[in-house]
């Protein structure tokens, strides 16, 4: 005599598929506009904020995928296997939660992955931060004269590897007034991020107040992923660009000193002196964009930079 088969767990799962695809993503579905939400993740060096904006939009979807999928497993305990409906429905309700989570264990849809994929690399700024706040316009710093020492400007130079010496004779030559020692550090000689007559041309084009020496590059939001949002450091290619920039006031400079060589910066701040990892959102509610300001396409902001993560 055929053995009566009983309503269980086991001879649940038995009538589920092997996976279930719980959420389709739209080719054209990504994460372009959720720069606040990746700055966001930037800052507090998690994925969290990312996964929860993604639950947020796909939630619902997943929800009602799950429950089709109980309607159907019901319906076949009741049609093909002969159970009866109230002995059906009383057992899914008491083991709601449990059938629930073997159907999303055997999800084998990946919604943020597809959104990666399908998000472009994103415009950044590396900004340098110095215990000297920043760098005026070229007519406001020309007034009283450029000097080295216990400056931005003096920090700049350093950072960009130029020899003080050779920017002193540079700007005496063009007719501006500098004070202060410029040492002849020559071991620079050779070494330097930039050219000299680029250097110039960016600081006599610096046309607004609160400017910090920013470099430029595109990153792909899949390796930000990877990487937990938590860097240590950037490479940032040779080929791209670096200059003056207000994100404050919507101003700055050419952002055209072509970088002769890699350059690699560490992103931590020390005693207000060090680089930070920004964005360039144009929907930004509490700063400027490059792309806002200059009114251009992702293309300027050169290749995409490496990432060191910590």
């Amino acid at each position: 005599m055929e053995e009566q088969e009983r309503l269980t767990m086991e001879f649940v799962k038995s009538l589920m598929d092997k996976s279930y695809t719980l959420v389709w993503v739209n080719y054209n579905d990504n994460l372009d506009n959720c720069r606040d939400t990746i700055q966001k993740c930037l800052e507090e060096r998690s994925c969290e904020s990312l996964w929860e904006k993604v639950d947020e939009w796909y939630g619902d979807a997943e929800w009602e995928a799950v429950r089709e999928i109980v309607s159907k497993l019901k319906d076949e305990c009741i049609r093909f296997h002969d159970f009866g409906e109230e002995e059906v429905d009383k057992f899914f309700q008491e083991h709601e939660d449990e059938i629930r989570e073997e159907i999303y264990d055997r999800n084998d849809s990946d919604t943020l992955k597809e959104l990666l994929k399908n998000t472009d690399d994103i415009p950044v700024r590396v900004e340098m931060l110095s215990n000297y706040d920043c760098i005026n316009s070229n007519w406001l710093e020309s007034q009283e004269g450029y000097r080295y020492k216990e400056s931005y400007f003096g920090d700049m130079i350093d950072a960009l590897n130029l020899n003080p010496a050779k920017v002193k004779k540079m700007l005496v030559e063009k007719g501006y007034t500098v004070y202060g020692r410029f040492p002849d550090k020559k071991y620079r000689d050779g070494k330097e991020q930039v050219s000299y007559e680029q250097f110039y041309q960016e600081l006599i084009n610096s046309c607004c107040g609160a400017n910090l020496l920013t470099y430029i590059g595109k990153v792909n939001l899949q390796e930000l992923y990877d990487a937990g949002f938590s860097l240590v450091e950037v490479i940032i290619p040779k080929g791209n660009c670096c200059g003056i920039f207000s994100s404050m006031y919507g101003g700055g400079s050419l952002l055209e000193m072509e970088l002769l060589k890699d350059v690699r910066l560490k992103l931590e701040v020390r005693d207000y002196h060090g680089f930070r990892f920004r964005l360039d959102s144009e929907n930004s509610k509490y700063e400027c964009s490059i792309k806002h300001v200059y009114g251009v396409c992702d293309s300027f902001f050169g290749e995409k930079i490496g990432l060191v993560a910590s």
